[in-house]
């Protein structure tokens, strides 16, 4: 599915992708310093959920000293050598806000502002690849924004040796923007580790701080047993601002069956028949999850089209000895989808209910759309920010409901 974003906040572009032997990259063309006195923090929090936005603030006990909105990123470095108070017995808090600035959550329990990571010269990761059972193969890469920069350069080394500062292999480098996540075009299906690293730039694109710490990821190839191969929505990311990369807004994380997630962001049906042979193929999974169809559903490509690009992937998958699993379409909240300039055809509905019936005329097909459907046919209010994706609730309703039928419809795979 096409990424939503605000306007304004994020720019994002791929210069290059090229494969070169790489040198010791930690060896940065940067040569600033950071003084000793305390002159800025970097601090991050776990997405709330909700929240496009957040507001920050810094407090001396009951007193606000500084309030910093809106961040939409869940982190912020902040200059703070304005605040004359002692930095020891300052704390923050941070709020969840929705799309217009409404709280969606109380403020977090106060933290010591000196427990945040204090003069940082180079940016700081937030993704949660460690926490999942397998790397995505479309890794989104994100961080906190630092402080005055305008873009980031973002390289990504297969790892040679294993060891941080050797000769690696440099797969691709990116340029961004001002932003806080990177949506990697590449998909990763060598086995191997891997790691990112990225660097703050200023409007003359030189640097402004050093490489950051390498972000490790491995890719497996070997005894996969379940893989998803779908768009935005298995992708991963949520509530408008918040990327692929964290755990909350990934049905993966809510599925009871670990799940390679093939999920590629604005993918239509036809992008995934693409792709199946070498995205899916080098995983040689026994069973594949195939959950597409709602970008081609409002972009106006008729439900025929869809069926017969979903029937060949599923033909696909039987050629090569994968047992396909077949996933209802989800709907759309037209209303909602206005806010981040969306409209769906005026027969969307009609479009999906006939490809539905399709996928539900195969034995052991998942329905999920009919859990996330209003009385009037519509994605529901509550489930979702932007009327295209499901938020938390809606993947989470979606993880569990396909990892059940799995478990229930394969037993013999899933009791080795």
């Amino acid at each position: 599915m096409l990424r939503i974003v605000l306007m304004g906040i994020l720019s994002l572009v791929c210069l290059s992708q090229t494969a070169v032997a790489a040198p010791m990259h930690d060896k940065a063309d940067y040569t600033g310093t950071i003084s000793d006195s305390v002159n800025k923090v970097s601090i991050k929090w776990t997405p709330i959920a909700g929240a496009v936005q957040y507001r920050l603030n810094i407090t001396d006990k009951t007193v606000i000293l500084k309030t910093v909105k809106p961040i939409y990123a869940a982190g912020c470095e902040l200059d703070v050598k304005d605040l004359s108070v002692d930095f020891k017995n300052l704390d923050w808090q941070v709020q969840g806000l929705d799309y217009n600035g409404a709280p969606v959550s109380e403020y977090s329990k106060p933290e010591p502002l000196s427990n945040a990571i204090i003069n940082s010269d180079r940016p700081i990761a937030t993704t949660q690849f460690d926490k999942m059972k397998y790397t995505p193969v479309y890794p989104t890469y994100s961080w906190i924004p630092y402080l005055n920069a305008a873009k980031y350069a973002i390289r990504v080394y297969h790892s040679d040796s294993g060891r941080f500062g050797t000769a690696d292999t440099l797969l691709h480098e990116y340029k961004t923007d001002t932003g806080f996540d990177f949506y990697d075009p590449s998909a990763y299906v060598k086995p191997g580790q891997y790691y990112w690293t990225i660097q703050a730039r200023n409007v003359n694109d030189r640097p402004i701080s050093h490489w950051s710490k390498p972000i490790y990821f491995s890719v497996i190839n070997k005894n996969i047993i379940t893989a998803a191969l779908g768009d935005s929505i298995t992708h991963g990311g949520g509530a408008i601002s918040t990327p692929p990369g964290y755990l909350i807004y990934d049905w993966q994380t809510y599925c009871p069956v670990p799940v390679l997630n093939i999920g590629y962001s604005g993918d239509t049906t036809s992008a995934m028949l693409k792709r199946f042979t070498s995205d899916v193929l080098p995983f040689k999974p026994q069973v594949l999850v195939i959950m597409g169809g709602v970008n081609d559903i409002r972009t106006g490509i008729t439900a025929q089209e869809v069926i017969n690009n979903l029937s060949q992937i599923r033909q696909l998958c039987i050629d090569n000895n994968i047992i396909p699993v077949l996933v209802t379409v989800t709907p759309v909240e037209p209303a909602k989808m206005q806010i981040v300039g969306r409209n769906p055809p005026d027969d969307w509905q009609s479009q999906l209910n006939t490809v539905n019936n399709w996928i539900m005329s195969y034995k052991n097909s998942i329905d999920v759309a009919s859990l996330l459907t209003d009385n009037s046919g519509l994605l529901r209010n509550d489930f979702t920010t932007d009327g295209l994706h499901p938020d938390m609730i809606g993947k989470e309703i979606i993880g569990s409901t396909i990892g059940q039928a799995l478990l229930k419809n394969y037993p013999d795979i899933y009791s080795k």
